[in-house]
């Protein structure tokens, strides 16, 4: 290994070291947290009533590296950046970042991921890998989410191109646009890439279709005016250095979404 390149690593370890040593800003503090909770696997309640999920796990053991406890109420995603704002709420978990948010929020990624759709796997729905093939159907969303711009560009277009109109109809929560599904109400809703197969192997009446959209990175924010970013930046990557952060990956089995890296507002 050439000399330049040893001193630019050891100055990197450097780094991350002093880092790691530097004093907590959140020490000794209880922090209070909002998830949408019936987003299985990211963000829900198990059968025992407690939080789960690998977006819950991170966060929380994020804080306790931050020597922090966390407390986490249920919420729905349209409150999460006012929430933030009115400083109701220290980390909202479950948070894409898109340069209009990172504009009025700090976003920390947790993975990197996009979205498909699922649909009722005895449906007649099958979408080919481009998202003109959505012109004519209807789709569920979920308020607050980032795939509403994507879709809504998406109608913008079916109906420039004299396509059959693409519905979109939006809910306050994921059961709730499940259930329009469900109930053909509507034929589709947005699903992560990094919960589509846990989603069809535990329900197998649902099915994965159409094109990957929106891809990016996905975390939790903080408010712009708490300074608290960079720490639990830091934070995450103690635990993908340590292996912490794959082992908790691993046992929902979406380590195909793992982050090398994890750094502040990563969107472009």
């Amino acid at each position: 290994m050439n000399k330049t390149l040893t001193g630019l690593l050891l100055a990197s370890f450097s780094t991350l070291a002093a880092a790691a040593d530097a004093p907590s800003p959140l020490a000794g503090k209880t922090l209070h947290g909002i998830m949408q909770n019936d987003y299985e696997p990211i963000a829900f309640v198990d059968e025992q009533g407690h939080n789960s999920g690998y977006f819950y796990e991170l966060v929380a053991v994020a804080a306790r590296k931050l020597n922090a406890t966390l407390e986490v109420k249920n919420g729905t995603f349209d409150t999460f950046i006012p929430g933030l704002q009115s400083q109701r709420f220290d980390v909202a978990l479950g948070t894409d970042a898109t340069v209009p948010r990172q504009q009025v929020v700090d976003v920390v990624p947790l993975i990197a991921a996009g979205y498909s759709f699922i649909t009722r796997a005895s449906g007649p729905v099958t979408l080919a890998d481009s998202l003109d093939a959505l012109c004519g159907h209807s789709v569920a969303a979920l308020a607050g989410q980032s795939t509403i711009d994507a879709l809504n560009a998406q109608a913008s277009r079916c109906q420039q191109q004299g396509k059959p109109a693409l519905r979109v109809a939006i809910f306050p929560s994921r059961s709730a646009a499940w259930l329009a599904v469900k109930s053909g109400q509507a034929e589709l809703t947005p699903v992560y890439t990094g919960e589509a197969g846990w989603i069809t192997k535990k329900d197998p009446d649902w099915r994965v279709t159409g094109p990957v959209f929106d891809s990016g990175q996905s975390g939790f924010a903080v408010s712009k005016t708490s300074g608290h970013a960079q720490a639990w930046a830091g934070a995450i990557n103690a635990l993908i250095a340590d292996g912490t952060y794959l082992q908790i990956l691993s046992r929902y089995g979406v380590q195909s979404v793992a982050l090398k890296e994890s750094q502040v507002n990563p969107a472009r």
